[in-house]
């Protein structure tokens, strides 16, 4: 139950983060909304890379706090990056061009579907 609370305490506030940097972009980029997500996405890329590669001795909880929590609350991409490097470094390259392709095709018909479903409705 701990483990779960300080998870949730860093999505809190990865996820207030994320729409902090969206409403400080959607004045610049009106035009482009996706620019505030192309941004949580790179930085958060960025962080959960710096974090797991040792910027700070993390212990389980502090991990739980920065890794699990706020980057998994400020984009899910991050971990999905870190999955992607982690199958790279163990030389499964195969296996990584499987798992992003079908993160993007796949994630990408299903919200189609998703969408097209509630719309028919």
């Amino acid at each position: 139950m701990k483990d779960l609370l300080i998870v949730g305490m860093g999505g809190f506030i990865g996820s207030a983060a994320r729409y902090g940097i969206y409403l400080a972009t959607i004045k610049n980029f009106a035009d482009k909304p996706y620019t505030s997500t192309l941004i949580v996405n790179l930085v958060g890329c960025l962080l959960i890379g710096l974090l797991s590669g040792g910027l700070v001795k993390l212990n389980n909880t502090t991990s739980l706090f920065l890794i699990a929590g706020l980057c998994g609350g400020f984009t899910t991409f991050s971990t999905f990056g870190l999955d992607g490097l982690k199958l790279i470094k163990d030389g499964f390259i195969l296996q990584f061009f499987l798992y992003a392709s079908a993160s993007m095709v796949g994630g990408l018909a299903l919200c189609f579907a998703g969408f097209y479903a509630t719309n028919r409705i």
